[in-house]
């Protein structure tokens, strides 16, 4: 089915017996973490049912979000949150296009409700994402999630949030290690009291017992095996490398945006951040992938040595260096 044709009905449609334009509703009050008061964020509100189940549907400038979640703060603040994040990606990430419509963000009570609408919206995909053992997935501009607690599900909002945004707002396939990586780097945040989140990417709690076990154990994956990974292939192998894979991937995004006065790597990070999706990120990886003899680089890798560094070898000596500095933060 359509992408469009999803967020018009949201499968199943909705049905309108209230509907109310509500300012950002706070779990505790309305003022950010310093105490000053936050600029509200309106959305629309609806009823909407799914299979039966009576949720909601809310509208505000960037997401359209459909939920069967029960009515309540945590619900009446996701507008909030997600606004948030869009702010935050944005700021990163520059959007080099801009969507002609709100993003179709779909949050289910139960993972029942998340098989049978992601059987409908995926086909005959469906039975790899339900190999997904928590959290969601992004396709064709949708995020699809389920709620496993406040924390978790907030997080994972984040993350398929960044992967959605990408889609939306950039051209060309990002290579995964940067997409995840950066999905990674929005997941752990501080909460504001008026549901803003603070992003404190380096103390990701989610990702740091995988890469602590891997680091301790010296079983840190190959770095071109990482910047060559696609996610999906990810899926299907044992607990422990998908959640080492994860891991990785996210020390590798924060070991680049460090800001000390040592990173030698940061510049050339930030300008691959500015040119993601573009025809000249394209060129440029082609050129690598053209001059290896050997046929075997991934786009992945080529991506990494037009912008970062040519010497995988030393950047993986320099990351695995730094890497107790980042556990220490934990």
């Amino acid at each position: 089915m359509d992408a469009r044709q999803i967020i018009r009905d949201g499968f199943g449609g909705h049905r309108v017996r209230w509907c109310r334009v509500v300012l950002a509703v706070a779990l505790l009050s309305g003022c950010s973490r310093s105490g000053s008061p936050s600029a509200p964020v309106s959305f629309q509100s609806e009823e909407w049912t799914y299979r039966g189940a009576v949720g909601t549907r809310m509208t505000s400038e960037h997401y359209l979000i459909f939920t069967t979640c029960k009515p309540g703060p945590f619900v009446e603040a996701l507008p909030t949150f997600l606004e948030s994040c869009w702010q935050a990606y944005s700021e990163l990430l520059p959007p080099t296009r801009t969507p002609d419509q709100p993003l179709a963000t779909y949050l289910f009570q139960t993972r029942w409700q998340w098989e049978r609408f992601t059987e409908e919206f995926t086909g005959p995909r469906a039975a790899v994402y339900k190999q997904i053992r928590s959290g969601g997935y992004s396709e064709r501009g949708v995020t699809v999630s389920h709620y496993g607690s406040r924390r978790s599900t907030l997080s994972i909002l984040a993350h398929e949030g960044l992967h959605q945004y990408l889609d939306v707002t950039h051209g060309k396939p990002i290579p995964a290690w940067i997409n995840e990586g950066l999905a990674c780097y929005f997941e752990s945040f501080d909460l504001g009291l008026d549901n803003r989140p603070v992003f404190i990417p380096e103390r990701n709690t989610l990702r740091t017992p995988a890469l602590r076990a891997a680091f301790s154990r010296n079983t840190l994956q190959p770095l071109d095996r990482i910047l060559a990974t696609d996610a999906g292939q990810e899926i299907h192998k044992r607990s422990v490398d998908v959640l080492g894979y994860y891991a990785q991937a996210w020390s590798i995004i924060v070991f680049l945006m460090r800001g000390e006065a040592d990173n030698a790597y940061r510049d050339g990070f930030l300008e691959m951040l500015s040119e993601l999706g573009t025809d000249n990120m394209e060129r440029r990886a082609r050129a690598y992938m053209a001059a290896d003899t050997d046929g075997r680089m991934s786009y992945g890798e080529a991506v990494f040595r037009a912008y970062i560094t040519d010497d995988l070898v030393r950047f993986h000596a320099d990351y695995t260096a730094w890497l107790p500095r980042l556990l220490e933060m934990q």
